[in-house]
């Protein structure tokens, strides 16, 4: 849930494909979706892509299409290294609806590409297929039965990948190392079980206004600079209830990427308190409204005007 909520503006193509993908299967089976037969469009050679592997696609074709099977092919090719697997890509990324055509998102519309790494722990294997051994620079086009919302029918979605880097990735951490520092009068009290998931004691107190970055751990690792690429596990509670965290990564088994930080598509708040940490740290971190979900919060599950506290363990960076 804090792909979708706490971290703010999605990381379009990792969040869509793990989150919101469906099996062929499941595709088929559900009464809303549109059958083969009603499609006008039913390969991915129906698909035409224009434009400049830099900049935003045009995408067209008749719909509605309706696409059996994931697929994808190159549609330009790059002149960098290939891709190879676990490495960290990078690549700008936009979506259309079969049913209509029209655009659903892009990361160009965010003036961010997004980050996921190339392992099928963490993405769609039919993104990992799609950008395996693919060079850096292609332009790369894809089809996947999904819904771009939870509730909707479901589709086949069309994605256009520009992969614009791949970097090799340290193996990560699997929970902060380093020298435990002492509590921060004020803060909550972070508390961790065997595993390394945290929970904290209950706020007390009028919540901070400002910013508000505490480690708890401080590791050894190399330190973090704006447009990294970081890995972390992390738990959110809202200051005024922190029995129960609101969303947090340790329950599903996998870490998270952020990047490039300080201009990542999540909260200010993250941007702010990963820049010149190291890796290892653990950090309290509670951030304000403002800097968070201002008055709109992000229902259901944060209100509007909530403080938000978070333990966030950095496991990874890449430069």
């Amino acid at each position: 849930m804090l792909r979708s909520t706490a971290l703010s503006a999605l990381a379009v193509a990792v969040v869509l494909l793990t989150g919101c993908g469906s099996t062929d299967e499941g595709a088929q089976s559900d009464p809303t979706a549109i059958s083969t037969e009603d499609a006008k469009s039913t390969s991915i050679d129906d698909i035409t892509v224009e434009g400049e592997p830099t900049a935003k696609p045009t995408v067209t074709f008749e719909a509605p299409l309706v696409v059996a099977e994931t697929v994808s092919k190159v549609i330009s090719e790059g002149t960098g290294p290939e891709v190879a697997d676990g490495q960290q890509v990078t690549a700008h990324m936009s979506m259309f609806s079969g049913t209509t055509g029209e655009a659903i998102e892009s990361s160009y519309d965010l003036g961010t590409p997004s980050g996921f790494p190339l392992d099928t722990s963490q993405i769609n294997q039919g993104l990992y297929d799609a950008l395996l051994g693919v060079p850096v620079g292609s332009r790369v086009l894809m089809t996947l039965n999904g819904s771009a919302a939870q509730g909707s029918p479901t589709e086949t979605l069309v994605y256009v990948v520009d992969v614009t880097d791949a970097k090799d990735v340290p193996k990560p951490l699997e929970r902060a190392e380093g020298q435990p520092q002492d509590p921060v009068p004020g803060m909550p009290t972070v508390t961790l079980e065997e595993s390394g998931k945290p929970t904290i004691s209950q706020p007390e107190g009028t919540a901070p206004t400002d910013l508000q970055v505490h480690p708890t751990i401080k590791g050894e690792g190399a330190t973090i600079a704006e447009g990294d690429t970081v890995s972390v596990h992390y738990s959110g509670w809202l200051w005024d209830d922190a029995s129960e965290p609101f969303d947090n990564s340790w329950d599903r088994g996998e870490p998270f990427s952020v990047t490039p930080v300080g201009s990542a598509p999540v909260i200010d708040g993250w941007n702010q308190a990963l820049v010149g940490q190291t890796v290892g740290s653990q950090l309290l971190v509670v951030i304000p409204p403002s800097l968070g979900y201002g008055e709109a919060g992000s229902p259901p599950n944060i209100p509007g005007n909530a403080t938000l506290v978070f333990v966030i363990d950095i496991l990874s960076a890449v430069n």
